[in-house]
């Protein structure tokens, strides 16, 4: 009977034995196969689609590929624009795994029973559909499939290029790169010639590369502010469009058929001349901004056009500084402080007073340092703090001479060669009498 029971328990363990032989037997032959490799699994060619479409977030986009154009599969009218569309489609030339796992059976598992973006390449030889899926634990890296059985991470995640909203497919004219800003012509609210004239002796220094002329005079300007002004031109924001099927019959609706401003923009790009023109409108409280004859009319905020559009001009663009010396160029200068005149005379890199040398240091940075607050074209009213007279090595611009008179608590009125620039810091005025009273006291 004993004997009877050890033979029952031993049988019991056996068919135990074998249903957990079965059962591991069966896991493993659904266990998927995993493989590291650099393999390439996707390589295209923009030349060769014709057409691509992407579906994500219940959201699809398709482009068709024509004649090296793109164009919207739904809207032959949306611009498209071509340089992010061969931007994105670079991504694709050679998509390379670094994992390929085969013999999968549950795609769910990788998120690819519910893809999270479908991809699908047209060209002559058929469609690539390519599905995106989870993103692996260990590497953070996206599962793909092309629907044959095998699923791969892939070093570089496509679906981040892939964004559903049209607009960001969208051509947005502006200024081109340029190597050269040549000139910028302002007509409307604004009026003005700047041009670009960097070889030309037109002032005392040369500091300067744009001029305005203003009544035969031609008026330095800042290099940083004319660039400026059409950065201001090229940054101002382009995804608020009102149309982009303008064909020149409804200018009216945005106050383009008579524009409020004007801009022709000329630059030179890759050694070869463009000019771009930039119209504003204005329709009640709204602003409108067409380059060319683009079919594309943008909004532009109110307040933007008001502050850098309408109001630029020669106050906008002219230089700070009270004066840009090349100090090579200056042979001496007259100063009089408190009633005071003092004569500076320079050979080489020495400065003497009376014929004793003097440090200087102190004096050129307070004249470099001046620099106008606020531009205003008043006269002098109250009592002169200071001035002086620079000769120069220049016989068109033999001398110039500066005017410092007492404004208010915190400001001087400067002027230069009897003309009024505006204020300047009365801080700055102290600095350059306290340089020069430093070097003169004591001196007979």
């Amino acid at each position: 009977m004993k004997r009877q029971k050890q033979l029952l328990l031993l049988a019991g363990v056996l068919v135990v034995l074998v249903v957990i032989i079965a059962v591991v037997s069966g896991v493993q032959k659904h266990i998927d196969t995993i493989s590291t490799v650099d393999k390439e699994i996707i390589a295209t060619s923009e030349s060769a689609l014709t057409g691509i479409s992407w579906t994500r977030d219940g959201e699809t986009l398709a482009f068709t590929h024509a004649d090296d154009t793109w164009s919207d599969a739904d809207d032959g009218a949306f611009p498209v624009d071509q340089d992010k569309m061969s931007e994105l489609l670079a991504h694709f030339e050679s998509v390379h795994a670094s994992f390929i796992i085969e013999n999968v059976e549950d795609f769910g598992q990788y998120g690819l029973d519910s893809p999270a973006c479908t991809v699908t390449l047209t060209s002559a030889d058929g469609q690539t559909v390519i599905q995106m899926g989870d993103y692996s634990t260990m590497d953070e890296k996206r599962y793909l499939t092309l629907g044959d059985g095998t699923v791969y991470l892939i070093d570089d995640d496509l679906a981040q290029y892939l964004t559903t909203d049209r607009d960001d497919w969208m051509r947005q004219d502006n200024l081109p790169e340029y190597d050269t800003l040549d000139g910028i012509v302002a007509t409307g609210e604004t009026a003005f010639t700047v041009e670009h004239r960097p070889d030309e002796e037109l002032c005392y220094t040369d500091a300067y590369e744009y001029y305005m002329t203003d009544n035969g005079q031609n008026r330095e300007l800042a290099t940083a502010k004319v660039t400026g002004l059409a950065d201001t031109l090229r940054g101002l924001d382009r995804t608020d469009y009102a149309t982009y099927t303008e064909d020149g019959t409804t200018l009216a609706d945005y106050g383009l058929d008579a524009p409020a401003q004007t801009f022709t923009v000329t630059c030179t790009v890759d050694d070869e001349p463009q000019t771009i023109v930039l119209a504003f409108g204005k329709k009640g409280e709204d602003c409108y901004l067409r380059m060319d004859d683009s079919a594309i009319v943008y909004r532009v905020d109110a307040d933007t056009y008001a502050e850098d559009i309408a109001a630029a001009g020669y106050d906008t663009l002219r230089p700070d500084e009270v004066l840009a010396l090349n100090w090579d160029d200056v042979q001496s200068i007259d100063f009089t402080v408190d009633d005071a005149t003092y004569t500076a005379q320079k050979s080489g890199d020495t400065w003497k007073i009376n014929g004793e040398e003097v440090e200087f240091d102190d004096v050129t940075a307070a004249i470099d340092g001046l620099s106008v607050n606020g531009f205003n074209t008043e006269s002098p009213a109250k009592k002169q703090e200071a001035a002086f007279t620079v000769h120069l090595d220049n016989d068109d611009y033999p001398a110039l001479t500066v005017a410092l008179y007492q404004y208010d608590g915190e400001n001087c009125l400067v002027q230069k060669d009897g003309e009024t620039l505006g204020c300047v810091a009365r801080s700055l005025v102290v600095d350059l009498t306290e340089a020069v009273n430093a070097i003169t006291l004591g001196l007979e």
